[in-house]
Order: structure tokens, then C-alpha cells, then sequence
């Protein structure tokens, strides 16, 4: 009888385990708004990857650059990498503005620039070069869709996170 009534407390006492909420994980602050994210992280990024590698034909004849030393490769490197972690931050439950187009395009922005890290990583300014324009391309996506605050770009879509991409 006693081992019975062992069994069912020990039974009653993982259940009643199981059914406890889940931890809800670390206290994020999130009080940067989306618009403070692109201005002071997304587009520094950017402009890191895209400014690395280029050429500009003029009246002086041609001029092109490339990244040359280990700390031209290294901020090529910390750009896409910013740009992969800031889609994490775009993507959190405060800022996201739904759960649809804005995941896919923050996601695509995190492909295009794991794939221009790669490039950097290699060393590879053809590569970083050829990968500008995907990068961009994922970027100008999501602003015609939700760049608020601007008539020339796309719709405006309310959100109650405040600012715009």
C-alpha cells in the first residue's frame, strides 16, 4: 500500500512538474527602436561591405580599391557580421513588424550577408564585390515594403514599435 501511494505522489509531483511554465528566458531590453537600429548599426554595416570593394572610372582614368590589409578585411568581416546579428535584433518580438514578410526579409538580409562574411573570410574581393548587390537588394526589399516615414518608398505600414527600417 505505501509503495502504491509512493508511486502516485511521485507520479502527481512530475506531473504537476511538466505542466509549470517554461522559463521565459533573458530579460531583453529592447528599447533601441527599429529606426534607431538601422541608423546606427544596419547602415554602418552596410556601408562597410559596400564601400570594401569598387571602381570609379572618371576623366583621371580608373580607380579601383579593394580591401589590402588584415584590418581592411576585418571591417568587411565586422560589417556582414553586424548585419547577420541586427537581424536577429529586427526579428524580436517588439520590433518584428508581423510574423510573416518581415521574419522572410529580416532572414533573407541575414543570408545575403553570411554568404558576403564567407566572401570576406576567403578574402575574396571579387566575391564581396559580386555580393554588394545581393546584400542591397535584400535591403531595398523590406524598405519598399516598410520604410515609414519617406513618400517615395513603398507603403507605410502603423506599427506600434516605433520608427521605420
Amino acid at each position: 500500500m505505501r509503495t502504491k501511494l509512493g508511486l502516485i505522489v511521485a507520479a502527481a509531483t512530475m506531473v504537476a512538474s511538466c505542466a509549470a511554465d517554461a522559463p521565459t528566458g533573458p530579460p531583453f531590453r529592447t528599447d533601441a527602436t527599429v529606426q534607431m537600429l538601422m541608423a546606427n548599426m544596419v547602415d554602418p554595416a552596410a556601408d562597410l561591405v559596400w564601400d570594401a570593394v569598387g571602381t570609379i572610372v572618371d576623366a583621371d582614368g580608373e580607380n579601383h580599391w579593394e580591401p589590402e590589409t588584415e584590418e581592411d578585411w576585418i571591417a568587411v568581416r565586422y560589417g556582414a557580421m553586424s548585419m547577420i546579428e541586427a537581424g536577429n535584433l529586427l526579428m524580436m518580438e517588439t520590433r518584428a513588424r508581423d510574423q510573416d514578410q518581415w521574419i522572410r526579409l529580416s532572414e533573407a538580409m541575414m543570408d545575403a550577408s553570411t554568404l558576403m562574411f564567407e566572401a570576406a573570410e576567403a578574402e575574396d574581393a571579387d566575391r564581396v564585390f559580386a555580393l554588394g548587390e545581393e546584400v542591397y537588394t535584400t535591403c531595398n526589399n523590406c524598405h519598399m515594403l516598410y520604410w515609414i516615414d519617406d513618400a517615395d518608398r513603398g507603403r507605410a505600414i502603423e506599427s506600434s514599435s516605433g520608427g521605420g527600417p
